[in-house]
């Protein structure tokens, strides 16, 4: 079994009894979206019309923000584990709340650029240490059937928040007050230390005995194995086409009221992708499944970025979310089935999120640097290409273990 934060080497580190009840977990999960929302989908808004950043700079900004929450999520598990019998899992994340509330009205001191890079930076950091701890919480000591519909209702409520967060902004834009989209964020940290501590558990539960039909089937395996090599690409795109939502909404003449409103078309069909998933469990256990999320990830993108007017980038938003929703969700699933749903494979989830986060705006900045939109969608597309094997390799070993077994 992977290592957790309740390690038996740490025998004074107790796991919870039973699982973290699911409802403090949503309302502390959705309030917590708004930072992620700003942070990542609404940034390059921010930085477009308080910094006057272009697309240049808006996509070095990402791939800044991107590549520190990669090296932080991986580390995280390890920095938490060591840590375990001295400190909880809810200190840990309410001492990420406080920090944030100290951090976000900085934005307020300077116009500077810099502080701007060093805010976001620091949230990214910061972040690397609370979800995959909340995605613990929410996975742990749940048998498969009880996991599937804590992830599924826990994914509803955070991907519905960052579309309305994304929405919130809308006001602030047009009244000429984006940076405040930052500061905003430091009351809404302390009311998440509030829910934290009022209904999360301190510690995450870890079961320590796994009955047979809780076992994950071994083609699970090889499905996480595909399933993480897609997992990057799709937060690869999401952070090639973020900085890049303002101008291209700007150039099809876009108000700046109806700019993030729209912006956020992705995410609300994600959330009914993710609805459809959490209901019906047909999808488990098929590598069909698998290709159609990857399918409509990558046409719902190359779509979006060569839209030609309103109405086309709003049907390509929608089938990019619907791909979104697929990844996101049979990658969470199945990294929480076959890795005992600890900190360890949440951390791995959410380092691969951010390896897409940085590597997706560096393939985009090619694109702009060279110039055109046919310039970006060949540019991005390197990305889908590179993943086109580590996706396939365990799709057809899988088919191999199954041929010899029949």
């Amino acid at each position: 079994m992977p290592s957790s934060l309740e390690h038996d080497r740490h025998p004074v580190s107790r796991p919870a009894a039973g699982p973290a009840p699911l409802g403090p977990l949503l309302l502390l999960s959705f309030l917590a979206t708004f930072g992620t929302a700003v942070l990542w989908n609404g940034l390059g808004f921010v930085a477009r019309d308080a910094y006057g950043f272009d697309e240049t700079w808006n996509l070095l900004l990402a791939i800044s923000n991107g590549g520190v929450y990669a090296v932080s999520a991986f580390a995280s598990a390890p920095i938490l584990r060591r840590i375990a019998h001295r400190v909880t899992p809810r200190t840990v994340v309410a001492a990420v709340f406080l920090l944030q509330v100290g951090i976000c009205p900085l934005i307020l001191v300077s116009k500077s650029p810099v502080m701007l890079f060093a805010v976001s930076g620091a949230m990214s950091f910061l972040a690397a240490f609370f979800w995959p701890v909340i995605e613990a919480y929410v996975s742990a000591g749940r048998e498969p059937a009880a996991m599937r519909n804590a992830i599924g209702w826990w994914n509803t409520i955070w991907m519905s928040a960052l579309g309305l967060a994304l929405v919130s902004m809308a006001p602030l834009l047009a009244a000429g007050h984006a940076t405040w989209a930052i500061a905003s964020l430091g009351p809404i940290n302390l009311a998440c230390i509030v829910v934290l501590f009022a209904g999360v558990p301190a510690r995450v539960a870890r079961p320590e005995v796994h009955h047979v039909d809780h076992v994950a089937p071994p083609r699970y395996v090889d499905l996480l194995a595909s399933n993480r090599a897609l997992l990057p690409l799709s937060y690869a795109l999401i952070g090639a086409l973020s900085p890049l939502m303002p101008y291209l909404l700007d150039d099809l003449g876009a108000s700046l009221w109806w700019q993030t409103p729209l912006a956020a078309t992705w995410m609300f069909a994600r959330v009914a992708g993710i609805a459809i998933l959490r209901r019906w469990s047909w999808w488990h256990g098929r590598w069909d499944a698998t290709l159609l999320g990857g399918g409509l990830l990558v046409g719902g993108y190359v779509a979006v970025v060569a839209a030609p007017n309103i109405t086309a980038i709003v049907i390509a938003l929608i089938t990019f979310g619907l791909g979104q929703a697929v990844v996101y969700y049979a990658a969470m699933y199945y990294v929480m089935r076959v890795g005992d749903a600890d900190v360890d494979a949440a951390s791995t989830h959410e380092g691969l999120i951010g390896v897409g986060y940085g590597v997706g705006p560096a393939a985009a900045l090619v694109g702009v640097t060279v110039g055109g939109v046919t310039a970006v969608i060949a540019a991005s597309l390197v990305l889908p290409a590179a993943t086109l094997w580590p996706a396939l390799r365990p799709y057809l070993r899988g088919r191999r273990v199954e041929r010899r077994g029949d």
